[in-house]
């Protein structure tokens, strides 16, 4: 998992918690297949990105000799890359190493386009790896597929309403309305402070929970929890235009 993309995706939930949810730090694993996430920037535009993740689709279609739908089929219904490729008689080793070299070419070939440093492209290889074999042999619906986000979500929604002592319909509302977590925090008595370290000890405890489910690297689990304090911060200073 690309860091940048990562942090990327760490804001951008930070701030859908409020309107729609919480998760983050992990690769976003639904039934699609997966992207490398290696040379993503960002600069990359939505469609450069869609049209990226296809691209990978195929390649592990292609590696899998399989069709790209098939594939996806496989991965909705629960399927790990590894249980696929063993059906078709190849060793989740072979597989491992195979999208390995998926990773490596990438990276090579971004050092190529310019988009990549020699010393960035060292760092990220020494990784591929470990993040090749976390790949087929993690199911990419389940916790954090579609509907576990949703109740992951719904879970870290619940648990900040609480803390603020309105129903999540009423802080959605009010959100909505252009308040900020700070304000309506400040409604109901509670300082800034302590709303941050709130946010921040759950935002911990699911952190802590993906590297306990080897969702990511140790070193992944401490860049991101070096970020969380700016982020949090703002999150619960973010405004939404009224609606």
């Amino acid at each position: 998992m690309n860091l940048k993309k990562t942090t990327i995706l760490i804001t951008g939930v930070l701030a859908m918690t409020m309107s729609a949810g919480v998760a983050y730090a992990l690769p976003a694993t639904n039934a699609t297949p997966p992207t490398t996430g290696i040379v993503s920037t960002d600069k990359v535009g939505d469609k450069a990105k869609v049209h990226h993740r296809r691209n990978c689709g195929v390649s592990f279609a292609k590696i899998l000799e399989m069709d790209p739908k098939l594939l996806e089929q496989e991965l909705k219904s629960g399927k790990t890359l590894a249980q696929i490729a063993v059906a078709k008689g190849i060793t989740a080793d072979i597989l491992t190493q195979k999208i390995k070299a998926e990773f490596d070419k990438n990276i090579n070939d971004a050092v190529t386009n310019g988009k990549l440093s020699n010393e960035k492209a060292t760092e990220l290889k020494a990784k591929t790896s470990e993040k090749a074999a976390n790949l087929v042999n993690k199911s990419l619906t389940g916790p954090r597929g579609d509907v576990g986000k949703r109740n992951e979500f719904k879970a870290v929604r619940q648990q900040i309403s609480a803390f603020l002592g309105v129903e999540e319909t009423q802080l959605k509302d009010k959100l909505k309305s252009g308040m900020s977590l700070v304000e309506i925090a400040k409604e109901k008595g509670i300082e800034k402070n302590a709303l941050i370290s709130k946010v921040q000890s759950i935002m911990k405890a699911d952190l802590d929970q993906a590297l306990k489910s080897k969702k990511i690297t140790a070193d992944e689990a401490t860049q991101i929890e070096s970020k969380l304090p700016q982020m949090i911060e703002r999150m619960v200073n973010h405004v939404n235009a009224p609606k």
